[in-house]
């Protein structure tokens, strides 16, 4: 079982941008459908709607610094937060919400109702960062490890030839859980993109809720197959 408060909880869905997005069956298995970029490439006659029971963030990257009249798009056409990408610390997320004050008001949305999601241990600013997530918005949901992103930005593989795990993912992992039970939020774990069976994916699944993430984060619908018929999640 997880050891931050939030316990498991539904996992995230990561969509390309202009992926199709999947049939609201599927969709009721996720907390929430992360559409990669700013610019969704969908109308918003196609994206996910609220009585699907998921939220709909769109990810941003920390250094394409998102102007305030780009946020109050997103929040106009529907999207519930954003997911910080690359986020190195309190800093990234303090200046995030203020963004998002300024986008609120000039969208007419209620002050506080977007939410943010952080990708965070993913960079070595992160990983080594001395400074408490805990107050640093009120918007903080939950912060998401990528193991993936982490090796590559520290120029090693995800698992060595060996089949080992890298000191510098381990203490990625580490940094990301305890980050997020200092602050009282949800942590979850993106799985690779090449867990492609029912076996790989319901090990890695079992793996971070040990390691005590919230749940995981999946890059295809077909995860979430693979986790149902696992045994993890209800079939969808």
């Amino acid at each position: 079982m997880s050891v931050n408060g939030a316990q498991t909880i539904l996992p995230l869905l990561y969509l390309p941008a202009g992926e199709p997005v999947p049939r609201r069956e599927i969709l009721t298995a996720f907390r929430a459908v992360v559409i990669a970029g700013s610019e969704t490439g969908l109308p918003p006659s196609d994206l996910p709607r609220q009585d699907a029971g998921c939220l709909l963030l769109a990810r941003i990257e920390t250094s394409s610094d998102p102007g305030e009249d780009e946020l109050a798009a997103l929040i106009g056409s529907g999207f519930d937060g954003v997911v910080l990408a690359g986020c190195r610390g309190p800093a990234d997320i303090q200046r995030l919400d203020v963004l998002l004050k300024v986008a609120e008001a000039a969208a007419g949305k209620p002050q506080g109702r977007t939410v943010i999601l952080a990708e965070y241990a993913t960079t070595p600013e992160s990983v080594l960062s001395p400074h408490s997530l805990a107050g640093a918005s009120s918007r903080l949901s939950a912060l998401v490890f990528d193991a993936s992103a982490l090796a590559e930005a520290c120029g090693c593989r995800r698992v060595t030839e060996t089949g080992d795990v890298p000191a510098v993912v381990r203490a990625g992992r580490a940094a990301a859980v305890l980050r997020a039970c200092e602050a009282r939020i949800a942590a979850y774990d993106m799985l690779p993109i090449d867990a492609e069976d029912e076996a790989t994916v319901r090990r890695l699944w079992k793996n971070s809720v040990e390691n005590g993430f919230s749940s995981v984060a999946l890059r295809s619908p077909q995860q979430i197959d693979l986790l149902a018929a696992a045994g993890v999640v209800p079939e969808v």
